[in-house]
């Protein structure tokens, strides 16, 4: 089992020198260029500076210190002596997710404030301080109300952080460590000299209030606990949103590289979606937006850049930090305690990760993941114990986070077992510990919606369902379908006459005994009824799928606003799978059934965004091609040769994508951007659409505007689609690739996904 931290013991070679004249025990560092690279400790010695490293990164990967890194201060270069554990200059492979190691460099001086370690070409991470050191100044620095704990405001050198907003200084003025600050709205701040560790803090005619720095990455414990439990449930409101403002002060070119969206993502409980809202930062890294936020629910914010997972409540608002020069990262708000308390406490790392084979033993893969979560929750207990006035609803969210993360293992250990075939006892427990208690909201954490729907579809798998006939007689009960008499004998006939049949090809002889019997029944009287009736109310076949699902729901006892999810999130996914909108038949369920408006609602959305597309008429772009030109041909290499002759002298960008394919689908969604950066290339856009339905593979064509003087469309009969891709080795989609003006298939990454590789690689063949 991992443990939550794995530590080495650190073997120092003796170096000459005595008294050990400063230790950092709390570092801050700025800007880092690594997300898995942190140092937690400096000691500062006449002979020498030891830098303690900490990585959380991927066992089995390796790390290296360069002979060239150098701390940084003062102007002067303090170069590298040695390493511990490893040696310097060489790869070290990591034999645990954690490791701890100590980087030896030249002595730094001993009044030493701050240094940048700098690997040339590789790790970097800036303004490393001791955050014991009391800030001198204003200028960078944040401060909290003392007797509250809030981070109150923060003061940059021409800007004041105050009330969720950032404010222009007009004026200011300083007589000996106290200054009067002017915002440009004319309210004047006050700050007092620094005695014993604080100052005081007055805004406007407000009175002034004791305030202590913020001198470490993240807002300190805060003095009194808040015993508060439970989380905004706004009861699933669409109209509901929240505001965000923030700053990301003081980025370098490398953090700016991010681009300049700052992005805040959720996954959608309903369709299953991942969905990003972004807005554009001004040039100091400065942003204001509001966003939908259908209830309380796990955020993903400034991935790659800020990487911060949190949680967001509906109607509040909230202001985010993320200094680049100080390394500290804070909130500001409508009740940001917890994210505070988020941002400061890391969750344990002890996870069951599961073994994906085969042969996994899934009640030895129970035992391991009951033991994972005991780790995470006897560090959860020991968290509490050494920061009591930790937040009730920072305790309850991360021991339900805990929990969240076994039932998401659990499940996905279950898709390694043949036919998802758990044994009772685990099914039992994933319903009795996870199905019975959902946390509240549902959206409150990614993992569980994630799980809800996961766990339907593998319980549905493993039972007997009901039979068709049964299901579209129910339909027709509740008035979803009217039968005519004769279809309503064909239900009652067609069991019996399987079973005939199935009881006559038993007792054949011969296969043309088998054939004939096959044959006389498909042409029956009944059968021919059930074809047509199927014909008629296709959209039956889906719901039938749909209604099984919920009667596994039901048996597993749900309230009714995880069944309308459940079942929403099913219709839902249907649309979207078919890319169609659906008939009368499944509106009029899905009204009948779901009560939740929101739920309700964006079924009804995407239904009429598919109305939409197909009254919109593209039969006559020339972009849609007729595979006239190709039929009854079976040779791969030839269709294709075909195809592409009238192109011959032009570059050919070949995509063989499917209606049913996501990854194709989110990268025809990009096509405008890809035909602009492209759009000084003589390039020609040939899209082979693989068991795409028409009507869904002109939906996806016009959803996404794939069209264009130089695109063209072939949605080819199945066998010839086979063969083009046979001819091509094609075994994943989307495939992509680039043929040259003369005709030649080369043998090049030309995946236009990564566009500007792609522009490259077309700049060379001009």
């Amino acid at each position: 089992m991992k443990q939550c931290v794995i530590t080495f013991l650190l073997a120092f070679i003796s170096i000459t020198g005595w008294g050990q004249t400063k230790v950092w025990d709390e570092v801050v560092q700025g800007y880092g260029n690594s997300s898995y690279l942190t140092i937690t400790k400096v000691a500062i010695w006449d002979t020498r500076t030891e830098v303690f490293v900490h990585v959380q990164f991927i066992k089995g990967q390796w790390i290296r210190v360069n002979e060239n890194t150098v701390l940084r201060a003062g102007g002067k270069d303090y170069k590298v002596k040695q390493t511990t554990v490893f040696e310097l200059g060489q790869q070290y492979t990591l034999p645990s997710d954690e490791v701890d190691f100590v980087v030896i460099f030249e002595p730094l001086p001993v009044d030493t404030k701050s240094f940048d370690f700098v690997e040339p070409d590789g790790w970097l991470m800036t303004n490393i301080r001791n955050a014991a050191d009391t800030p001198e100044g204003i200028n960078d620095t944040y401060w909290r109300d003392s007797s509250t704990g809030d981070w109150l405001i923060g003061f940059a050198e021409q800007h004041v952080i105050y009330n969720n907003k950032v404010w222009d200084i007009v004026g200011r003025t300083e007589k000996k460590d106290a200054y009067v600050l002017t915002l440009n709205d004319g309210t004047p701040v006050k700050v007092g000299k620094m005695k014993n560790g604080t100052r005081t803090i007055a805004i406007g005619n407000a009175k002034p209030i004791v305030c202590s720095p913020i001198t470490g990455a993240v807002l300190p414990d805060y003095p009194m606990k808040d015993t508060r439990t439970g989380f905004v449930d706004n009861g699933y409101d669409p109209t509901d949103s929240v505001t965000i403002i923030g700053w990301l002060k003081d980025m370098p070119p490398q953090a700016w590289g991010h681009g300049k969206e700052f992005e805040v993502a959720i996954e959608n409980i309903i369709s299953g979606n991942q969905e990003n809202t972004y807005t554009v930062m001004d040039s100091l890294g400065r942003f204001s937006f509001r966003m939908s936020l259908m209830n309380s629910t796990e955020v993903f914010i400034d991935w790659g850049r800020s990487t911060v997972q949190t949680f967001l409540e509906p109607g509040k608002t909230y202001f985010f930090l993320n200094d680049f020069k100080t390394g500290q990262r804070l909130w500001m708000g409508d009740d940001v305690r917890v994210q505070n308390e988020l941002m400061a406490h890391k969750r344990c790392r002890a996870e069951a990760k599961v073994p994906q084979r085969p042969d996994i033993d899934l009640m030895a893969y129970w035992a391991q993941a009951d033991s994972a979560r005991q780790v995470q929750m006897d560090y959860h207990q020991a968290l509490q114990q050494s920061h009591p006035t930790l937040s009730q609803r920072y305790l309850d969210y991360v021991a339900d986070y805990y929990r969240m993360d076994q039932a998401t293992n659990m499940l996905e250990a279950q898709i390694y077992v043949k036919g998802f075939q758990a044994p009772q006892e685990y099914r039992e427990y994933l319903n009795r510990e996870f199905w019975h208690k959902p946390p509240k909201p549902y959206t409150i954490y990614r993992d569980f919606g994630e799980f809800m729907h996961n766990h339907l579809n593998f319980t549905s798998w493993t039972r007997v369902q009901e039979n068709f006939i049964t299901t579209f007689k129910r339909f027709a009960k509740e008035g979803l379908v009217t039968l005519t008499p004769e279809e309503q004998r064909a239900l009652d006939d067609y069991p019996e006459e399987v079973k005939r049949m199935e009881t006559k090809t038993k007792d054949a002889q011969t296969d043309e005994e088998r054939k004939a019997i096959a044959e006389a029944f498909n042409s029956s009287e009944t059968v021919a009824t059930m074809n047509a009736l199927l014909k008629r109310c296709s959209s039956l076949v889906g719901l039938y799928a749909i209604q099984q699902i919920m009667d596994v729901a039901d048996s597993l006892g749900c309230e009714q606003s995880m069944r309308d999810i459940i079942l929403a999130h099913q219709i839902y996914q249907l649309i979207d799978g078919n890319r169609e909108a659906e008939d009368s038949v499944v509106m009029a369920f899905a009204q009948q059934q779901i009560k939740m408006p929101a739920a309700l609602n964006a079924v009804k959305e995407l239904n009429n965004k598919y109305l939409a597309l197909q009254q919109r008429d593209i039969s006559q772009s020339a972009s849609l091609k007729s595979s006239d030109d190709v039929a009854n041909m079976s040779d791969g290499e030839k269709i294709l040769r075909k195809l592409i002759e009238p192109y011959k002298g032009r570059l050919i960008l070949l995509d063989i994508w499917g209606v049913w394919c996501g990854p194709c689908r989110e990268a025809l969604s990009h096509s405008a951007e890809e035909y602009e950066r492209l759009k000084d290339f003589d390039i020609v856009f040939l899209y082979l659409a693989n068991q795409s339905e028409e009507a869904a593979w002109r939906n996806v064509i016009k959803e996404y505007n794939v069209v264009g003087d130089n695109v063209v469309h072939f949605n080819l009969p199945a066998e010839e689609q086979s063969a083009i891709e046979h001819f091509l080795e094609v075994s994943s989609w989307p495939h992509y690739r680039l043929i040259d003006r003369d005709g030649s298939i080369l043998e090049v990454n030309a995946d236009p996904r990564d566009l500007e590789g792609l522009a490259r690689l077309l700049v060379q063949m001009k």
